[in-house]
């Protein structure tokens, strides 16, 4: 791709990518990701490099019309002669070449990464050997107020330990959005809009699938940070019809030393089929679950309000035969609410459950797994009601 010598192009990243994509999928624009405008990226002498050109960028194009509202805005810069973090910018370097399929042109300066590559990012930042004087700060803050609540006697979590957990933190972050990405729901922004505007759209396309993540991944070799890409490929899950389903299923399944119950892996929005000879037990040929486990037939629903309470007699009396039928069925199924799992009693008590249901044992945390299982939760679990 031809460029003036004098104009800069922003290349968005990390997080501020994420923001960008959930904008331009909430607009139904279906090019995110069409062959035609997956560009070419401009010659690194060409690229938003500085916090003066962030500056005037930022003057110059709406960035807020393309859906990016984060400041500091994330970009990718060449090398690390360029790195800086200011009001304007946090530029991250890549170093390593750009595979087919790296970003989507929104603007004439401006290009997104798209998801494949914007889950590679958040995969790559997933490693630090340090932390700053105000997050090591703030880490310790949060790590003896959890201690004192939790009643974990006791000095606090070392140094390594604070850095430990940051490292946790953003490898579940990245495996979060790559779930919410495969999953049949989208986030919309409601920056400037009614307080009454949804922050989920429901029953849409997956905006990849985990078949074209692997062969993106693929093609990237042995780039900087690539099998933690794949290891956040191996946890995120696939199919998720909301963010809490989301948080469901990690939360239970993510690994006692990542804060996560250690469950084997539920499928989600599983499809029972109902044979003929028991076809008189249920109210329906065929049934999904929001995550089962289909040997011993169990099964997690979640009952958002305004999907269940709010819908009427209708769609109460509609969900209730459908339980009646799959525990004919010899479903064990457990009904949760937000205000059941809100807590980490609350989690704790339903893990057990499921547990029990399995046939399996719980593994036991450490003190500091159970700090990090107090963490987890803030992490994942959606900030309102509105984003259920």
């Amino acid at each position: 791709m031809s460029t003036e010598p004098s104009t800069t192009y922003a290349l968005v990243s990390h997080e501020s990518a994420v923001e960008a994509i959930w904008a331009l999928a909430a607009r139904g624009w279906k090019g995110v990701l069409d062959d035609e405008n997956v560009w070419l990226v401009p010659a690194p002498e060409n690229c938003v490099k500085t916090q003066g050109e962030a500056k005037k960028l930022a003057t110059e194009v709406n960035l807020a019309a393309l859906g990016i509202n984060r400041t500091p805005i994330d970009l990718l810069v060449p090398d690390k002669a360029c790195y800086s973090r200011g009001k304007r910018a946090k530029f991250h370097v890549w170093g390593d070449f750009f595979a087919p399929r790296s970003f989507v042109r929104v603007h004439e300066r401006v290009l997104v990464s798209t998801p494949y590559f914007a889950v590679l990012q958040l995969a790559m930042w997933c490693r630090v050997d340090r932390l700053s004087r105000e997050e090591a700060r703030r880490s310790a803050e949060e790590d003896a107020r959890l201690r004192a609540e939790l009643g974990v006697e006791g000095e606090g979590s070392t140094a390594e330990e604070l850095v430990r957990w940051e490292n946790i933190a953003r490898l579940v972050r990245a495996v979060q959005v790559l779930s919410d990405f495969m999953g049949t729901y989208r986030h919309v922004s409601t920056a400037g809009e009614s307080e009454e505007q949804p922050d989920i759209t429901y029953g849409t396309q997956p905006i990849i699938t985990p078949e074209r993540m692997t062969a993106y991944l693929a093609q990237m070799g042995s780039v900087r940070g690539i099998e933690r890409a794949r290891r956040v490929s191996d946890l995120a899950y696939a199919g998720a019809a909301s963010p809490m389903e989301t948080f469901l299923a990690l939360t239970l399944s993510l690994p006692c030393g990542m804060g996560g119950f250690g469950l084997p892996r539920p499928q989600m929005n599983y499809e029972v089929h109902v044979d003929a000879q028991p076809r008189e037990l249920s109210s329906q040929e065929t049934m999904f679950v929001d995550l089962g486990w289909p040997d011993p037939k169990v099964a997690v629903e979640f009952y958002g309000w305004d999907e269940h309470f709010g819908a009427g007699p209708v769609k109460v009396a509609s969900d209730a035969s459908r339980a009646n039928s799959l525990t004919a069925l010899g479903w064990t199924v457990f009904h949760v609410t937000y205000e059941q799992v809100k807590t980490v009693a609350g989690v704790t008590l339903l893990a057990r459950q499921v547990a029990a249901a399995l046939g399996v044992s719980l593994p036991e945390p450490s003190d500091l797994e159970l700090v990090w299982r107090s963490r987890l939760l803030a992490l994942l679990l959606p900030k309102t009601g509105r984003q259920l």
